[in-house]
């Protein structure tokens, strides 16, 4: 996305939302980085490249998808987008790899009324939930799963930052004051308090939860890029407030925050909840 973007409406874009590929990418690498792994280890492949196929909803850099055609080259990798702009141009893609752009991640997603996939990993939806209820994008994702597939839901827990501090007698009030100010605008943000339901969520709809809810956290040694990957979202997040002086007021608690976390030792983490369910008939 060049500096110069546009709006739908024709305003200009700012440039700091232009450029979330950019964290979006450094989020994806740091997490395959530590974890070790694309899918996680309860998700059980029996490979047939005739036939197997994976999708993602969710989909945003197009990372994982190509990430997965690296270690998978003969399977097909579907992706679904609601926003396309940080995908690379289709053409660019490996032959077996296919994202489509959809108006909802409840609509528009059937493959002719039929089961397709072995594997669905939904992942980040945060603020694309509906009435904080994920259900209904479980029951769509349900109806693609082939019998005996897995679906696989990763989300960050931003209902739950946490802040470390390297040295306890500094004070971490501001950077508590700038967490305060985005939880009055966790809507825009993304995933609230549904993540700790969504081992029964997954139930409710028929599927096997395999070993309940997995949580992970970032090492302290990818502090400084995990808190800048944070005070990133927080800035894009300041230029999409309805209200312009809510957002400069976002904008100055994140400079104070900031501070404190480059001359202190502070930073913002927040967990990764990783929950599989697969479909027993």
């Amino acid at each position: 996305m060049g500096q110069g973007q546009m709006s739908e409406d024709g305003a200009s874009v700012p440039l700091p939302l232009q450029m979330s590929s950019i964290r979006l990418a450094s989020q994806h690498l740091l997490w395959k980085n530590h974890l070790g792994f694309l899918l996680h280890p309860t998700v059980a492949l029996d490979v047939q490249p005739e036939t197997f196929r994976v999708a993602e909803i969710g989909t945003r850099t197009g990372l994982w998808l190509l990430d997965m055609a690296k270690r998978l080259p003969n399977i097909q990798l579907d992706g679904f987008a609601i926003d396309n702009s940080s995908v690379p141009p289709l053409q660019w893609l490996p032959p077996k790899v296919n994202i489509r752009k959809v108006e909802s991640f409840t609509t528009g997603l059937a493959s002719n009324g039929q089961p397709a996939y072995d594997v669905i990993r939904i992942s980040n939806l945060g603020a694309s939930i509906e009435d904080n209820d994920p259900g209904s994008v479980v029951k769509t994702a349900m109806a693609l799963l082939k019998p005996g597939g897995y679906i696989e839901w990763d989300e960050l827990d931003t209902a739950h930052y946490g802040i470390v501090n390297s040295n306890p007698s500094h004070s971490t009030s501001r950077l508590q004051a700038l967490l305060k100010h985005v939880d009055e605008h966790d809507h825009l943000l993304g995933a609230r308090g549904w993540i700790d339901s969504l081992p029964d969520i997954l139930a409710r709809y028929g599927l096997q939860v395999q070993a309940g809810q997995h949580r992970y956290r970032l090492p302290f040694a990818y502090a400084n890029v995990e808190t800048d990957n944070w005070f990133k979202e927080f800035e894009e997040l300041s230029y999409r407030l309805a209200n312009q002086k809510d957002g400069k007021e976002l904008r100055q608690l994140m400079a104070a925050a900031k501070d404190d976390c480059d001359r202190l030792g502070q930073m913002i983490t927040a967990d990764l909840v990783i929950v599989v369910g697969r479909k027993v008939y």
